[in-house]
C-alpha cells in the first residue's frame, strides 16, 4: 500500500467522525490563535517603543534630579564646562489647567528652547514653533480640538492656569501633530519658550537636562564623568540605555505571556491525545480489518499519525486566520510609563512559519501513542474486543 492510499485512509477516518474531528481542531486552533496573538502584540510592542526611542538623538544624554526637585543653575552651567560635551539644554516640566468651553483640560506646560533636539521628533500640524521668548505656544493636538466649539489655530490666545494660582495668555504659534516623545504624548501638551517658563513658574531649577556629546563613542565616559562629578544628586541616562531597558521589558513580557499561553498547548496537546485514543478505541473493528486486507503495522501507525498531521495543519491554518481577524484592527492603545502609544498587531512570515510548526509538532507528538497504540493491535484482539 503506498503512501497516497494511506493519506486517504486517514482523510476517510477523520470525515467518518466528524464531530471527534471538529474537537481535535478547534483544541489546536484555540491553542494555536493564543499563541500568535501573543506573538503579534509583543512583536508590535516591542516595533513601536523602539520606533518611539530611535527617534532620539544618539548623542543624548538625559540628566534627572534624584535627591531634590529640580537641577540648580549651577550644575547646569558646570555640565557645559565638561570635555566630551557639545551642548546642554535645560528643561522645565510642570502642571496646567485649562478652561476650554467651560470644560477643564489638565495639561503639561513644557519649557523648553528646542523641542525636537531635546525630546525627540516631533512635527507640527499647522503654524510654526515660538521664537526664543515671549508669550508663545505650542500646543498639542488634543489641546488645540479639545472642544467642538472652540479650535486653537496659530494665532489664537490660550489661557493657562497654573498650580501657584496665577494664570497666563498665551499666543499660539503652532499645533503639533499627535506625537510620542520621552516625556509623554503630545497631545495635551503645551511648549513654551525656557526663558517664559523660568518667569511663570519662578524657578531657577530644571526638571530635566539634555545633553549631546561630541559623538556616540563618547556617550559612555561622559556618564561616566558626570556620575564622578555630581554623584549620586542626577541621574545621567543615555539613549542607547533607554533602548536596552525597553527592549528588556518587552522580552520578559513577552516570555511572560508566551508561558501561560503554552499551557494552552500542553492541553490542547493532550486533548488531541484523548481524542485521538477514543478514535482507537472506536476503530479496533476497522483496525482489524485493515490488518486482515495487509496492511502492516508500519501502514496502521501512518495512517493515525497522518490524521494528526491533518488535524494539526487545519487547526494552525485555521487559527492564523482567527489571529488575523481578531488583530485586523487598527491596533491596541497602551499607557506605558506615562507614554500612551498604539500597538499595531505584527505577524512574519518566519512567525507564520514557525507558528504551522509548532501545530504540527504539538499534534504529532499528541498522536504518537495512540497511532503506536493501534499499530499494536492484532487482529484477534479485534475479534476479542467486538
Amino acid at each position: 500500500m503506498n503512501i497516497l492510499d494511506i493519506l486517504w485512509l486517514a482523510f476517510k477516518g477523520l470525515m467518518a467522525r466528524k464531530a471527534l474531528t471538529v474537537i481535535s481542531v478547534m483544541a489546536i486552533v484555540i491553542a494555536i490563535s493564543s499563541v500568535t496573538y501573543i506573538i503579534a502584540f509583543t512583536t508590535g510592542f516591542g516595533y513601536e517603543i523602539t520606533s518611539l526611542y530611535s527617534q532620539l538623538n544618539p548623542t543624548n544624554i538625559y540628566v534627572t534630579p534624584t535627591t531634590q526637585p529640580f537641577i540648580p543653575e549651577s550644575d547646569v552651567v558646570l555640565m557645559g564646562t565638561l570635555p566630551g560635551i557639545k551642548a546642554v539644554y535645560p528643561v522645565i516640566v510642570c502642571p496646567g489647567v485649562v478652561d476650554v468651553d467651560g470644560k477643564i483640560i489638565e495639561v503639561t506646560v513644557v519649557g523648553v528652547n528646542n523641542i525636537s533636539t531635546t525630546l525627540g521628533k516631533v512635527e507640527l500640524e499647522s503654524g510654526s514653533f515660538y521664537p526664543p521668548a515671549g508669550p508663545y505656544a505650542v500646543i498639542g493636538s488634543g489641546v488645540a480640538n479639545t472642544s467642538s466649539y472652540v479650535h486653537f489655530v496659530p494665532g489664537s490666545v490660550i489661557v493657562v492656569r497654573l498650580p501657584n494660582g496665577n494664570s497666563v495668555s498665551l499666543t499660539v504659534e503652532g499645533i503639533l501633530k499627535p506625537t510620542e516623545t520621552i516625556e509623554g504624548s503630545t497631545n495635551y501638551m503645551i511648549f513654551i519658550p525656557l526663558s517664559e517658563a523660568q518667569s511663570l513658574f519662578g524657578t531657577s531649577g530644571y526638571s530635566l537636562v539634555v545633553v549631546r556629546t561630541d559623538n556616540p563613542s563618547t556617550i559612555s565616559s561622559v556618564e561616566q564623568l558626570l556620575t564622578y562629578v555630581f554623584g549620586g544628586s542626577l541621574q545621567a541616562t543615555s539613549v542607547q540605555q533607554i533602548l536596552s531597558q525597553a527592549q528588556l521589558t518587552v522580552e520578559s513580557v513577552s516570555v511572560f505571556l508566551f508561558i501561560i499561553t503554552s499551557v494552552s498547548l500542553i492541553v490542547g496537546a493532550f486533548g488531541i491525545l484523548g481524542i485521538t485514543l477514543a478514535r482507537v478505541y472506536q476503530r479496533i473493528r476497522e483496525i482489524g480489518i485493515m490488518k486482515t486486507l495487509g496492511l502492516t503495522k508500519r501502514g496502521v501507525l501512518l495512517v493515525f499519525l497522518f490524521e494528526s498531521i491533518m488535524v494539526g495543519l487545519a487547526g494552525g491554518v485555521l487559527g492564523l486566520a482567527l489571529t488575523s481577524a481578531i488583530t485586523a484592527s487598527k491596533g491596541y492603545t497602551i499607557t506605558v510609563g506615562g507614554t500612551t502609544m498604539t500597538i499595531k498587531y505584527m505577524l512574519s512570515p518566519e512567525d507564520v512559519v514557525i507558528t504551522i510548526v509548532v501545530a504540527l509538532v504539538t499534534s504529532i507528538v499528541a498522536g504518537i501513542y495512540p497511532a503506536w497504540k493501534a499499530s499494536r493491535m492484532t487482529v484477534i484482539d479485534a475479534i476479542r474486543r467486538e
